[in-house]
Parts: C-alpha cells; structure tokens; sequence
C-alpha cells in the first residue's frame, strides 16, 4: 500500500507537468555555496533540521553552508530582540534567513498574545535587509498540533481547523510583510489527510514537536523551496525507510513547486518558461480557499490563445475539466463546486486545479471543506 501510494504521487507529479529541473546525475559542482541561517528553537533542533538539510543539498551535490542559532524554548519575538541573534544575521551576507514560527500564535493572533508574531517578523525583517539587501527571508508556515486546540477546555477546533487558520494568516503575513513562505504545515497537511491522520506519526508523543518522519518532510520542503528543485530521487534518507523518504520527497516538492506564487516565491531569473508564462497569462488566487461550496479562479489573458482547467486529486486523477477552449484577450473566472464529471460530490480533500495555457502549465492546490 505504501509503495502504491508513494508510485501515485510520483506518477502525479509526472501527470501535471512540473516545468522544474529534477536531479541529473551530475553534481552541480561548480555551483557558489549557498549561505543559510536558520533562526528558531525546538522545532528546528529536534532531529537536527540543520543537518538533514545539509545532507540533502550535499547528496544532490550542491554546495550550502548552514548554521542554526536559538535555544530551546526560544520564540521569534525573543529574537527580534536579542543581541545575539542579531549578531549572527550581521555575521556574513546570508543567501537565505529561515525564520520558524510556533502554530498556536499564527493561528490565533488575538488569543496568545504574550509572544506577538506579526511584529517579530517586522522587526526581524528589517534587520535582515540592514545587513544585507539580497538576502531572501522565509518563514515556515508552522504546523497544527496533533489535537488542534481540543486540550484547552471549551476549545473545539481540530488540527484541521486550526491548520487552516495557520495556512490563511500566513499568508496574509507574507503578502504584508513581504517574505516568502516555506509551507512546511502545508505539506504536513497534505501527508496527514492522505492517511487519515495517525497519530505521532509526524507529531511526537507530545502532539507537538516533529518526529523524525516530520523533520525530514521538512527538511525537503525547504530544500525545495531554496533551490526550486524537486527532491525527488535524493539518496539521503535522513534515517527513515527509502518508501517513505520518497514519498514525503514527492509531496514536498508537489507542494511548493506547484505554487510559487501562493507561497510568494520569486522563481529563479534563469526560468524562461516560468516567466513566459507570467507574459501570456496571468492567474490570480482562488477565493475562497478551502471552500465549502464553491471557490472560483479569475484569470487575465492578454492575447487569443488555449487555455484548458482541469481538477485533479491528490491520486492524479482526473476529476472535472472546467474549461477546454479558445479564449480572446480579456478577464475571465471559472469556478468548481466539488463536484466531478457525474455532478457528484467528490469528497473533502486536497485538490490541484491545473490550468494549462499554450505550452505553458501553472497548477493550484486547493481544498474542499463540507
């Protein structure tokens, strides 16, 4: 069954046409290290993130220096004000600072209010780019606990509930604050729904920090998100079973590499294709989303051209085409209420909505909530 789902995912991310430059047999030997800090505490140390994202990069052959600095128990607002932290950002001009947040105050801003995110992320922003106006700073979209909020008393929502509400503040954090997003939770989701959320699974007996299996997933969502490359066919296993490294490799890299623009994610300058496609087409983010009725994409062609939509599962298959004609210059929408070919309703669940235009492909992840 696992081998079953992981050649699904596999054959999917085939399916859907990722323009992305997957791992070649050679190293990319003379590529310029690539300079990483990550700021953070438990979460990054617990099964030493630093290191698997090392041991990624170096068995793809590129080359990376990275360095985590927190302690234990540390929040961002402790390092928007530490000396310290400020210190090590000032240390070397970084490629990338990667900054990780803490679920509860991301999801629920107005409740935990004793160690603000929003004005952290400001204020570490703005020492970054003091120190070095290149730098690209990332956030790690934070994962639910396993309980949601189920432990405090009166408190009903889930971990999907409250995964969702960490998916919509983050990236209305990215969009205001300007970073882009490393959407670890995101991927987390994606694994969990598949298989109907086990416990401690990606959680720890904690229902909190990440297992080993969640700090590797989130070590390749990073990656990805670094390099815009897939992690696919990587060697390095990071002490888990090849099946499942291979899996959580799949749905690391379908999830950021999919949406680059969800995530805020300027593509490499050297992408021809990616940015061809921004000139003939422009789509614009699905509302809502999740959705529980109906969730509709407007999207702007500049001149005549092709254009098919069409939704798939998280299997790769084929649910409802929304759209398969020639279109002339002009706004458009098109929407999807969650049903299939059949006009049945197809499940709560992730969904990607493919929409491809000329030679060109952008994908949507999306999901259904009834």
């Amino acid at each position: 069954m696992q081998f079953l789902k992981k050649t699904i995912i596999i054959i999917f991310v085939t399916l859907i046409g990722l323009n992305y430059n997957y791992l070649s047999a050679n190293p990319k030997s003379n590529q310029d290290t690539t300079k990483i800090l990550l700021i953070g505490s438990s979460y990054f140390n617990y099964n030493n993130l630093q290191n698997l994202v090392k041991n990624l990069a170096d068995s793809s052959g590129i080359k990376i220096f990275i360095e985590m600095h927190g302690n234990n128990g540390l929040y961002l607002s402790d390092h928007a004000v530490s000396s310290s932290t400020e210190a090590k950002i000032n240390e070397r001009d970084w490629d990338y600072v990667i900054l990780q947040g803490v679920g509860s105050l991301v999801a629920y801003p107005d409740s935990f209010t004793d160690h603000p995110i929003y004005p952290a992320l400001i204020t570490l922003r703005d020492k970054i780019y003091t120190n070095c106006e290149s730098t690209k700073m990332v956030f790690c979209m934070p994962w639910a606990f396993e309980d949601g909020m189920t432990w405090y008393q009166n408190w009903t929502d889930t971990y999907e509930d409250m995964q969702i509400h960490i998916y919509n503040n983050t990236l209305q954090y990215s969009e205001e604050i300007g970073f882009e997003t490393s959407p670890v939770g995101w991927a987390w989701y994606a694994v969990l729904e598949e298989y109907n959320y086990p416990l401690h699974y990606l959680h720890m007996s904690d229902w909190n920090h990440p297992s080993l299996k969640g700090s590797y997933l989130m070590a390749c969502v990073i990656y990805s998100v670094v390099f815009q490359e897939s992690t696919v066919g990587i060697p390095y296993h990071g002490g888990i079973s090849e099946e499942e490294a291979d899996y959580f490799q799949a749905v690391a890299s379908d999830t950021v590499l999919n949406n680059l623009e969800l995530w805020n994610i300027t593509p490499n300058s050297s992408d021809i294709e990616k940015i061809s496609i921004q000139n003939m087409f422009h789509l614009y983010q699905n509302y809502p989303n999740p959705f529980s009725s109906k969730t509709t994409f407007e999207f702007y062609l500049p001149e005549k051209n092709e254009i098919e939509v069409v939704v798939y599962d998280i299997t790769g298959k084929k649910i409802k085409i929304l759209l398969n004609e020639k279109k002339y210059e002009g706004h458009y929408s098109v929407s999807w209420n969650g049903n299939n070919e059949s006009g049945k309703f197809v499940g709560n669940g992730i969904y990607f909505c493919k929409f491809v235009i000329g030679n060109g492909i952008i994908i949507r992840q999306i999901i259904l909530l009834k």
